[in-house]
C-alpha cells in the first residue's frame, strides 16, 4: 500500500495511519499503525503539536474490498497470459483452449464490477504491462458490454477479443515493442501491422467467432477514418472493435509502460472526453466514462493547490471534474476552475 507524508491540516477522518505517531520525548504512542483517524484523534494530535503524519492513501483493498483470493486469481490469470503470449512469440503457437480457460476463470472469479476495477488499478508495473494489459482490456471490455446492455454472448465475445486483441504484437521485434524512446517512422509502421498479424494468427481457427476476429483486426480503426490498418470509419467498424478501442486506450493511459508514465484516471477521463472527439464511438465512450468515474468515489486525490482531497461525487456533465472534500470544505471542481485534480494521492 502506498504511503504519503501529509501535514496534519490535510488529514481527514477515515484516513489510515501508516506509521505509529508518538511523543518523541516520552515515547508515548498517540495513534498506532493501521489505526483509522477520527475527528477526536486529529484534535488530539493537533493539541500535542504534531505537524505531519504518514498515512496510507488510495488503499484499493479498502476502496474496492479486494480480497487476497481475488488478487491471487488475478495474478494467476496474468501469469497464464504471460505464458500463452510468450508461446506465440517464441513458438508461433496459439493455445486457444488455454485462452478460453482464462476467459472462464475471469467469468468465475471476477463476478462483480468492484473486483474488476480494483484489480485493474492495483497492478501497474511497467515490466508486466504486456501481460496485465490483455487481462485488463478483457475485464474493461466486459464491463462496457454490461453497461451497454449487450447480451451474454456479445459480452463473452468481448472478453475473448480483449484477451486476444494484442497477440499480433508477439510477432514484432521486442526491441521495437519495449523501446523507451520515440519510435522511428519505420518502427511505427511495423507496430501498426499488429492487428493484421493477430488476424492472420486467428483467421483459420473455426473456434474463434468471426466478429471477434474482425473486432481484433479493427480495434485501432477510428470513427473519423484516421485509424489503421485500413482507415475504415463509422458503421464500417464492428461493435467489438469500438469497445476494445476504448478499453485499450483507457488501460494503456493509466498504466506504467517502458516509454510512458502512467496518468491518473481523472486525467485519462479528460483526454478521452475531450481529446478524442470524433475518433471513438460517442455513445459507447460516454457510457463508459459515466460508469467508470463513479468507482473512484472514496479515493484520495492531490489538487493543484497541493491539498489532499477525497472524491465524494461525480459531475455527470464532466466526469473528470468531481466534487471533492478537503476536511469540512466541499469543492465542485466543475464550478471552480481554479481547482483541479493533478494525481491520485
Amino acid at each position: 500500500m502506498q504511503k504519503k507524508v501529509i501535514h496534519l491540516s490535510e488529514t481527514m477522518p477515515g484516513m489510515l495511519v501508516a506509521e505509529p505517531i508518538r511523543n518523541l520525548d516520552t515515547g508515548l504512542i498517540y495513534v498506532g499503525e493501521n489505526q483509522e483517524l477520527t475527528a477526536d484523534t486529529i484534535r488530539k494530535l493537533e493539541n500535542n503539536g504534531i505537524d505531519e503524519i504518514k498515512i496510507y492513501v488510495n488503499t484499493w483493498d479498502d476502496v474496492w474490498k479486494i480480497s487476497k483470493d481475488t488478487k491471487e486469481h488475478y495474478l494467476k490469470c496474468t501469469e497464464t497470459a504471460k505464458r500463452l503470449l510468450n508461446q506465440i512469440a517464441y513458438e508461433n503457437i496459439i493455445d486457444l483452449v488455454a485462452f478460453k480457460e482464462v476467459k472462464e476463470n475471469i467469468n468465475k472469479y471476477f463476478n462483480d464490477n468492484y473486483k474488476m476495477i480494483g484489480c485493474i488499478n492495483l497492478f501497474k508495473m511497467a515490466d508486466s504491462y504486456t501481460y496485465t494489459h490483455s487481462i485488463n482490456v478483457a475485464l474493461l471490455s466486459t464491463l462496457i458490454g454490461k453497461w451497454m446492455k449487450f447480451g451474454n454472448q456479445a459480452q463473452d465475445h468481448l472478453m475473448l477479443a480483449g484477451l486476444l486483441h494484442d497477440i499480433g504484437k508477439m510477432r514484432i521485434d521486442k526491441s521495437i515493442l519495449n523501446k523507451p524512446d520515440k519510435l522511428t517512422d519505420e518502427e511505427f509502421e511495423e507496430i501498426k501491422k499488429h492487428p493484421v498479424y493477430a488476424y492472420e494468427l486467428l483467421q483459420d481457427n473455426l473456434e474463434v467467432p468471426l466478429d471477434v476476429k474482425v473486432g481484433i483486426l479493427m480495434h485501432h480503426e477510428r470513427m473519423d477514418g484516421s485509424g489503421y490498418p485500413y482507415g475504415v470509419y463509422n458503421e464500417n467498424i464492428n461493435d467489438i472493435a469500438k469497445v476494445i478501442a476504448i478499453a485499450d486506450a483507457y488501460d494503456a493511459m493509466i498504466s506504467e509502460r517502458p516509454y510512458q508514465k502512467k496518468r491518473s484516471p481523472f486525467e485519462v477521463m479528460k483526454l478521452l472526453q475531450e481529446g478524442v472527439f470524433g475518433k471513438l464511438d460517442g455513445k459507447i465512450l460516454l457510457t463508459f466514462l459515466s460508469n467508470i468515474a463513479s468507482y473512484y468515489i472514496g479515493t484520495y486525490v492531490v489538487l493543484n493547490t497541493g491539498e489532499i482531497a477525497e472524491v465524494v461525487a461525480i459531475n455527470p456533465s464532466c466526469v473528470y471534474r468531481p466534487i471533492v472534500r478537503v476536511q469540512n470544505r466541499y469543492i465542485d471542481t466543475n464550478s471552480d476552475y481554479s481547482v483541479h485534480i493533478v494525481d491520485l494521492a
